[in-house]
């Protein structure tokens, strides 16, 4: 994903397997939207770090309880 976009490039390849597990399974579509969700829980953060519980959250926010 970090290949997609920058706001991917620090998260784990752990995190990242788990997302597409739970909620990207592979959709491009899916992973922009969560990628908007994140974008715009971080933005005006310096230094905002995407971990498991930002990912957990904007899961939520896109797809409903996990």
């Amino acid at each position: 994903m970090a290949a997609c976009h920058p706001l991917w490039e620090d998260v784990t390849a752990d995190d990242v397997a788990w997302v597409d597990e739970h909620v990207g399974h592979g959709n491009f579509r899916t992973w922009a939207k969560l990628t908007s969700h994140l974008t715009a829980e971080i933005y005006g953060r310096s230094r905002a770090v995407v971990d498991r519980r930002m990912l957990e959250r904007a899961c939520v926010r896109l797809m409903g309880p996990l």
